[in-house]
């Protein structure tokens, strides 16, 4: 335990006579994850402008517009005379989609006979294209539904019925556990640990480059601290305890500020966030050992983790992707720690089921943390012949 305390103690010194380290370690973390925090505060995307080529400017053409523009989705942002126009608005960014209202529009629809209004959106952005095209739908439907209502009551129909022909159908739609869509409960709640993921990882390759990189003494802080275990524990928990207290304090923002929501077991996030942690320092640590080059480690860190979100399955499925694609996300601390996240946060999911995550980030840090133990001890087993060999020279 001296030597635990011992190797502890002169890790935080390290850390105070190296800037980078800090940079690493607290300065880019929490810049990161205030920034984020700025850039998704508003949670939901509204008022994404919208061009409307209205060629028929009649009355209901008006009221279509007219309930477009008060979508919170959308606002209309100007007002083209023809499609190229419109899709040059489109191209230069200063509209994100385009409705086309055509000539007739409303004469066809007093006659009953369905017009059609056209809307173009950007779909290359994804989130920004549906946003418009749902705002869009909305609108027509709303106008087309109250004008098909107004023209059966004038017919002689009750309000009721009217309303029951207009719409024969109904579906009620429920969505689950992010019912606003908030992009703050589904996508920065997962960006903020990848973030951290990634730091976590470049700040450990960095730290054990110090004591095991080329020109240092692979034994020294081995015997400094009393054995390889306590050597690579001294190396890691200042780390670790540096990590969970910017992690902790990106989840008081996230769940104070922002608002999101925790229903679970802040005792099980504790765990997992500690597991998780570990796992990506271990990461760092395993690439550093395996090529001793600070560079080439520092790439293999970025190659492994940089797009791991996109294997994470919160934009696309894990059920979706191809086997080595899921078998990939798998290997990923950050895949099972979010998924935790969701669980305790959004889903209130159950311990039975939520346990399952934390004992995944167990075994992907044991296994880690044994693979860099023998690699360790390869290299003090190695070095140990030359040492003697030099002993005997210098005596």
């Amino acid at each position: 335990m001296s030597g635990l305390v011992t190797a502890i103690r002169r890790e935080f010194r390290l850390i105070r006579r190296h800037p980078a380290l800090i940079g690493l370690t607290v300065v880019l973390p929490l810049a990161l994850c205030v920034l984020l925090a700025f850039v998704f505060r508003s949670g939901v995307a509204t008022n994404l402008p919208v061009a409307v080529v209205d060629l028929d400017r009649s009355s209901l053409s008006r009221q279509v517009v007219r309930m477009l523009d008060a979508t919170p989705d959308v606002e209309v942002s100007a007002r083209a005379d023809s499609l190229p126009e419109a899709r040059s608005l489109i191209l230069s960014g200063r509209a994100r989609g385009a409705l086309l209202l055509p000539a007739g529009f409303e004469r066809d629809a007093l006659r009953g006979a369905r017009p059609e209004a056209v809307i173009f959106y950007d779909n290359q952005h994804m989130s920004a294209g549906s946003v418009v095209a749902r705002g869009a739908r909305n609108a027509v439907t709303a106008a087309s539904g109250g004008l098909s209502v107004s023209l059966r009551e004038a017919q002689g129909a009750g309000s009721l019925q009217a309303t029951a022909a207009a719409q024969p159908m109904l579906l009620q739609t429920h969505a689950l556990f992010n019912p606003a869509l908030d992009y703050v409960d589904f996508l920065l709640a997962a960006l903020m640990p990848a973030v951290i993921q990634l730091m976590a990882a470049a700040a450990t390759t960095y730290a054990v480059s110090l004591d095991f990189g080329p020109g240092r003494h692979a034994r020294v802080l081995p015997r400094l601290a009393g054995g390889l275990l306590p050597a690579m524990l001294g190396k890691l928990l200042p780390y670790t305890f540096l990590f969970m207290l910017i992690l902790g304090i990106s989840d008081i923002g996230l769940y104070g500020w922002l608002g999101v929501p925790l229903r679970g077991s802040l005792l099980l996030m504790g765990v997992g966030a500690a597991l998780f942690i570990i796992a990506c320092q271990l990461i760092g640590a395993l690439c550093f050992l395996l090529t001793r080059d600070f560079a080439r480690a520092i790439s293999f860190v970025g190659v492994i983790l940089a797009p791991a979100l996109g294997y994470m399955g919160i934009g696309f499925p894990r059920g979706a992707m191809p086997p080595l694609a899921q078998a990939w996300s798998a290997l990923i601390p950050g895949t099972w720690y979010i998924q935790l996240r969701i669980d305790q946060s959004l889903r209130a999911t159950p311990m039975d089921l939520s346990v399952w995550p934390v004992l995944y980030l167990l075994a992907i840090a044991v296994a880690l943390g044994l693979i860099v133990l023998l690699r360790l001890d390869r290299m003090r087993s190695a070095l140990a012949p030359a040492t003697a060999r030099t002993a005997r020279r210098t005596a």
